[in-house]
């Protein structure tokens, strides 16, 4: 794992066990708040599972496992349940910190908190308490679902509507719903869609009713097939109405756009720079992106694994608007090469395609794991963005290299792919060595007049259209390269 990724693993696994370490700490005569444990406890277990770091990982795991169990009532939350899970959180906080260190001591110290948590709340309990567990969040389902429908057919005063949403958001206290797909799925589009309204923003309008109506469908739906032992369909009539719903109403969220400053003066006007500026440029562009390109990297193995209607939907949606916004974000630092591999996936990457999702892992590991500067890593942008227009077939590169004829190399692609990509400049070093393609040899003695290379008139003024043509399909503000060389080909065809 790069030093990039373990950077950021630190900085997100210490903020959950704090909070984690926040939360039993004020639960003295009862249970933590489940929702919230619940949440953090399964965010902690994800980050350490992408990172790979298993102790951790499966420390979370048994962390989680005695969360659901306190909260079914398999598991009473006393003095010793409250002090294995003290214990549990402060050896996770000292694995976190030796995480680039890693020994055998830190595998001792994880080990004995798994096992002490297994023995406190063992995986077999979790069977046993099925079916207490399963009754109860199908009776909580159906109070949701009728609470959603009353208010969708009938909006009332503010009250009704907090009243329903406390209804919906206790669900998540009292099941692992992402287990239990689309009802996860569900909760998220119903609270997200609950907020505008929750703070005045907007009414209660069609679209928002028609969504909550359709996800008190697959409410009910879901909280009866629970409660017969079974899962909730995936793929229902009920399913695809909720999903045709949750798309109609998250239909054209783009965010704010984000341009050069440069493009908002007026002509002749010019930004005075700071003499000393607090950061460079390639640092303001690194804490813009690698957030965002971690979300990517998440989002993608979601689109993944993805199953259900609901779920691929949710995640089609959420990877078009990360791509465009890195595509924006890239763009507003000028770097067009970024930008236009972003522009590119987007549409294959809502349909979850997956050489465009290995594609965009690839980007994103090369944003957030590289130290280096936006003009250092547009080469292997320029190598994905080539791998996304070449169909199925594999990644190829043009530019020839002198080599002997025969020692060409079979271009890599998948995890080879990555790899080579995420080793950055270095890793293009070995091309020299194992061209992708044989030399192209020319004839020392064909000597060809410059003139003949330079383009004249007609020709020049079609290459400035051409030019001009591919910049308004990208939204891109030409950079100072560009311009010099749409002028050049003005003055040229002025010429003739």
């Amino acid at each position: 794992m790069t030093g990039g990724l373990l950077d950021f693993f630190t900085l997100e696994a210490s903020e959950y066990v704090e909070q984690l370490d926040g939360l039993i700490s004020r639960a003295t005569a009862t249970a933590p708040d489940a929702e919230s444990f619940t949440r953090t406890v399964r965010a902690l277990r994800g980050a350490a599972t992408m990172a790979k770091v298993g102790g951790i990982a499966e420390l979370a795991a048994g962390l989680e496992r005695l969360g659901k169990q306190v909260r079914v009532g398999a598991l009473p939350w006393d003095a010793g349940t409250r002090a294995v899970a003290i214990a549990a959180v402060d050896d996770a906080k000292i694995l976190i910190h030796n995480v680039r260190n890693w020994s055998a001591s830190d595998d001792a110290r994880a080990q004995e908190r798994i096992v002490e948590l297994d023995r406190i709340a063992p995986k077999a309990a979790v069977a046993s308490s099925a079916g207490a567990g399963n009754a109860f969040l199908a009776s909580a389902a159906a109070a949701a679902a009728a609470a959603l429908l009353e208010y969708a057919e009938n909006p009332g005063p503010p009250e009704q509507f907090s009243h329903a949403m406390d209804k919906v958001r206790a669900l998540r206290g009292v099941a692992a719903l992402t287990d239990l797909p689309p009802l996860g799925e569900v909760v998220d589009a119903v609270d997200a869609a609950a907020k505008p309204i929750e703070l005045g923003h907007e009414q209660a309008t069609a679209e928002r009713r028609r969504l909550f109506r359709t996800a008190a469908r697959v409410l009910l739906e879901g909280g009866d097939a629970v409660r017969l032992g079974g899962k909730p369909s995936v793929d229902s009539a009920a399913v695809r109405e909720f999903s045709l719903a949750s798309a109609a109403l998250s239909g054209g969220n783009d965010g704010d756009d984000v341009v050069p400053i440069a493009s908002l003066l007026m002509d002749g006007d010019s930004v005075v720079p700071s003499a000393n500026p607090p950061t460079t440029a390639a640092q303001r562009f690194r804490l813009e992106v690698v957030s965002q390109a971690e979300h990517l990297r998440r989002l993608v193995h979601d689109g993944r694994v993805a199953t259900d209607v609901a779920t691929r939907d949710r995640v089609s949606r959420e990877l078009r608007n990360a791509v465009r916004a890195l595509a924006r974000a890239a763009r507003s630092f000028g770097s067009l090469e970024i930008a236009n591999l972003f522009l590119a996936a987007e549409r294959t990457a809502a349909a979850l395609d997956p050489r465009t999702l290995d594609v965009l892992d690839s980007a994103a590991l090369l944003l957030s794991a590289s130290d280096a500067a936006p003009e250092t890593i547009r080469p292997q942008f320029v190598i994905l963005s080539e791998s996304l227009t070449t169909a199925a077939a594999p990644l190829r590169i043009s530019t020839p290299v002198a080599t002997p004829v025969g020692s060409a190399a079979q271009a890599p692609s998948g995890a080879a792919l990555s790899a080579l990509l995420s080793s950055g400049l270095a890793g293009l070093s070995s091309l020299g060595d194992t061209p992708f393609a044989a030399p192209l040899v020319g004839d020392e003695d064909d000597v060809v007049p410059i003139e003949d290379l330079i383009f004249r008139g007609r020709e020049a003024l079609d290459r400035a259209i051409q030019i001009g043509d591919a910049l308004r399909q990208s939204g891109a503000v030409p950079d100072h390269d560009t311009l010099t060389e749409l002028y050049d080909l003005l003055q040229l065809a002025a010429a003739e």
